[in-house]
């Protein structure tokens, strides 16, 4: 009966190593991006035909040098918006969903010339696109990240009209809580919003009008890059970034 045991799990094991991965997404910051993760980006644009870039990282963490391809899947996309992606020395039009180019990397490299790119071509609104990366030696070692793009157009008149304004955070980097200075003579309701380096909203905070000051506790939060947004009347007035350090 142990023989058997021993056999089972020398087994798995072997399995388990068969599917290892042998690659890892990391943001330009540093922040590992787990496999199916999303990474969102949030943009208020004066100029809507500018391009929108997300930049990821990869990194060769087997043993032995590895090539690598990618696979671009649209999940979400409002006519006439665009989307592309570079990888491997190459940016490819809109048509192309698998890379021309291979990636080669040697034990511990990491490269960072992969992106996604989004052109809003003067329309605003969401896009969802999904990529995969897989390893052309081995077609059970891939991993997969969403990238969701948000895009509000605000014109000369609406930022005009927007008569709100937010500061710089302080402290930053902050480990505890950092305040925010503001300033909004409109009557719309208005957020701060807190979101991490993958879009999620980790706090949210009501903002009444006039002159101010906004604390807030990031005691429990992770260390890392994060953006914080005024919202008033729905719309993205600015956006600036935020360290945690603790």
């Amino acid at each position: 009966m142990k023989k058997i045991s021993y056999l089972l799990f020398f087994l798995t094991i072997a399995s388990a190593g068969l599917f290892a991965q042998s690659m890892q997404l990391q943001t330009t910051s540093g922040q590992i991006i787990s496999n199916g993760g999303t990474l969102g980006v949030m943009r208020s644009l004066f100029d809507t035909t500018t391009d929108i870039a997300v930049e990821i990282d990869m990194k060769n963490i087997s043993t032995t040098a590895q090539s690598y391809k990618v696979k671009r899947t649209v999940k979400i996309l409002v006519s006439p918006q665009k989307s592309n992606f570079c990888f491997a020395g190459g940016c490819f039009p809109d048509t192309t969903n698998y890379s021309p180019t291979t990636l080669a990397l040697n034990p511990g490299v990491l490269d960072n010339n992969f992106s996604s790119h989004i052109s809003p071509n003067s329309i605003t609104g969401s896009s969802l696109v999904y990529y995969k990366f897989y390893n052309l030696k081995d077609a059970n070692d891939t991993i997969g990240i969403f990238v969701q793009t948000e895009v509000w157009h605000l014109g000369v008149s609406d930022i005009s009209n927007a008569q709100a304004e937010i500061g710089y955070a302080y402290p930053n980097p902050a480990s505890v809580q950092f305040t925010v200075d503001y300033s909004i003579t409109a009557h719309e309701p208005a957020l701060l919003l807190l979101r991490n380096i993958l879009g999620t909203v980790v706090r949210e905070e009501s903002v009444s009008g006039g002159n101010g000051k906004i604390h807030i506790d990031i005691s429990d939060l992770p260390e890392g890059m994060y953006f914080y947004s005024l919202l008033l009347d729905g719309k993205s007035i600015s956006s600036r970034k935020l360290v945690i350090r603790h």
